[in-house]
Parts: C-alpha cells; structure tokens; sequence
C-alpha cells in the first residue's frame, strides 16, 4: 500500500494547528488569569482576546472567549463584569465606557459591537457614559450593534443578526431589523418543554 505525501502533508499540518490551537489557549488562559481583576473556574480564552484594562475587568465560571474580541473604554476604571458560562464569540467589540454588565449563559455571536457611550452630535465631545446590562440568557446574533441608548437587555431575549438595537429590549423579546424592533417572543425554558 502506497502512501499519498499529499494526505501526509495535510494531516501533519492539521496536527500543528490543533497543537498551536490549544497551546494558545493555554497561554492565552494563563496570560488572563494573572491580569484580570477576578477570573472564575473553568473560563478560557483563544489567543488575540484584548482588554484595554484588564484590572477592571471580571469574567465568571466557564467562560469562553474567542480570538479577536476587543475590550475598550474612554474612561479609566470603567467596569465589565461578566456572569458565568457567558460566551463570546469572534472579532467581538465591548465598549465599556459606562460600564457593562453581562448576565450568566449569554452568547453574543460574531462581529457584534456593543456601545456604552455617545457623544451626541459632536465626535469631538467628552463622551457620555451609559451604563448597560446584558441580562442572563440573552442570545445576540452576529453582526448585530447594541447602540447605548439600549441600556438594558431583558433576560432571555433574542438580538437578530444584523439588528442595529436602539432602545431597551423587553424580557424574553426576540427583536430584528434596524431600527430593531420586538417582532416575537421567546417562551422561556420551563414553558417550551410543557
């Protein structure tokens, strides 16, 4: 039996990636657990994860974070605190300028951006910090952006992708479109097993 070097070549080089894959994460998770102000069990992250600082930043159990998401603010000291078994996803950005809190299982899907602050309509305003809370099991969709007149998303709604959310979403909502707007709602759990 004769030995294709093609399929030896792939399968040597998805063996390097797995091996550089978890090594990242690794070093990535050791890398956080010794800047974060608290780090719960059990959370990890990929590499390229970046928090502008991470002194002010709080991450709950079984976390997961993907490469490419971005922690930012304006302001010094601005706090994020994220529950437990919250997920977020790749390329993410989280301005927490006025402070962000996120709820314990929310998966905030590729490409989201999420603002906590405005500068009206001057761009060279000092910003204006709005404080936001993500509640528990909120999904929000890719490539949605949560503008920070939206201070409070309501526990268990559904974000659509794409959908640009200006104002506050209900509990249990499912909201999409831009302007976003509620167009369902989500049973919670104990309802869609009855």
């Amino acid at each position: 039996m004769r030995c294709n070097p093609i399929a030896v070549i792939y399968w040597f080089c998805r063996v390097i990636a797995v091996v550089y894959r978890r090594g990242g994460i690794v070093v990535a998770t050791t890398m956080h657990r010794a800047t974060l102000k608290r780090m719960g069990r059990g959370s990890r992250f990929q590499l390229g994860v970046r928090f502008a600082d991470p002194s002010s930043v709080s991450v709950g159990r079984d976390c997961y974070f993907w490469r490419g998401c971005d922690v930012s603010s304006e302001r010094r000291n601005a706090q994020l605190v994220i529950g437990d078994k919250a997920q977020i996803n790749r390329d993410v950005h989280l301005d927490i300028t006025g402070g962000l809190n996120i709820g314990d299982g929310v998966t905030i899907s590729e490409n989201v951006v999420v603002y906590t602050h405005d500068h009206g309509l001057d761009p060279h305003s000092a910003a204006m910090a709005l404080p936001k809370t993500i509640e528990a099991d909120v999904w929000i969709g890719m490539r949605a952006v949560i503008l920070p007149q939206c201070q409070n998303i309501g526990h268990g709604a559904v974000i659509g992708a794409g959908a640009i959310v200006t104002r506050d979403v209900p509990v249990y909502a499912v909201v999409a479109g831009n302007p976003a707007r509620v167009i369902g709602q989500r049973l919670p759990v104990a309802q869609e097993v009855a």
